[in-house]
C-alpha cells in the first residue's frame, strides 16, 4: 500500500511540475524613426495566433506562455521588423520606413473608340 501511494504522488507531482505553464506578460512601445508614436501597430507572437495592437500611445502588452517568443511588429508604410524576447519584459521598438513608391504606371484597359 505505501508503495502504491509513493507511485501516485510521484505521478501527481510530475503533473503539476510539467503541467504548469508560466504566463508572462511582454508589454512596451512602438515609435517611428522621428520618435512619434505609432497608433495601430500590429504585435503578432510568431507561430501563434496571439497578438495585439498599440494604442493611441503607442503602448501594447500581450500574454504568453512561450519561453523565448518572437516578436513580429508591422505598419502599413513601415517596414516589418522581428525582436527576440529574452529575459526583459518591457521592449521600445523602432519602425523604419518601407519601400517608397517612386513612380506610378496608369493603363486604361477597356476603353473603346468609336
Amino acid at each position: 500500500m505505501k508503495r502504491l501511494s509513493l507511485v501516485l504522488t510521484l505521478v501527481m507531482a510530475a503533473f503539476f511540475a510539467f503541467g504548469q505553464e508560466v504566463q508572462r506578460t511582454i508589454t512596451g512601445v512602438v515609435r517611428d524613426g522621428a520618435g512619434e508614436s505609432v497608433i495601430g501597430a500590429s504585435i503578432l507572437i510568431q507561430g501563434t495566433s496571439t497578438g495585439t495592437v498599440t494604442d493611441i500611445d503607442g503602448n501594447f502588452s500581450l500574454s504568453t506562455t512561450k519561453v523565448a517568443p518572437m516578436l513580429v511588429i508591422s505598419y502599413t508604410g513601415y517596414g516589418t521588423q522581428e525582436i527576440q524576447v529574452g529575459a526583459a519584459n518591457n521592449y521600445e521598438v523602432t519602425l523604419a520606413e518601407g519601400i517608397e513608391i517612386s513612380e506610378v504606371v496608369v493603363t486604361a484597359l477597356g476603353i473603346e473608340r468609336k
